[in-house]
């Protein structure tokens, strides 16, 4: 990551560790970002809103900002690269007609996103371990 990159993470780091409370935010901010935006673009009823809630707890178990951030860019990004492979899998077992690699054109936004996250995530951590 360049140099301002790192900057520029390392005082959004550094503006959730000032308390706990903010922490506490981001730990249910981002979930509730993550369902919001799932549960605009498909309907998964209420799978969508379970799986925010299990990251939510997850990051609140976290107990540093970085890594809350961390495990919240790369959860968010896991879970969206899954719910797209679950769409494919259910579109490819319950007999659509729509083709994969159609379903797949229409949902690329799920995994390029989450792979933009995950990488984010990875990029958090090796901040972390390179500051040390």
């Amino acid at each position: 990551m360049s140099s301002p990159l790192r900057a520029g993470a390392g005082r959004v780091v550094d503006a959730v560790a000032v308390s706990e409370r903010r922490r506490v935010l981001v730990a249910l901010g981002l979930p509730f970002v993550f369902w919001l935006a799932v549960h605009l673009s498909a309907n998964l009823g209420i799978l969508s809103l379970a799986l925010a809630g299990a990251l939510a707890a997850y990051l609140y178990t976290r107990r540093t900002a970085r890594a809350t951030l961390t495990a919240g860019f790369a959860g968010a990004g896991l879970l969206l690269i899954a719910l797209f492979l679950l769409q494919l899998y259910l579109l490819d077992a319950g007999g659509s007609t729509e083709s994969l690699s159609g379903a797949a054109e229409r949902l690329a936004g799920w995994v390029l996103s989450g792979a933009v996250l995950l990488a984010l995530g990875a990029s958090l951590s090796g901040i972390g371990r390179r500051e040390e």
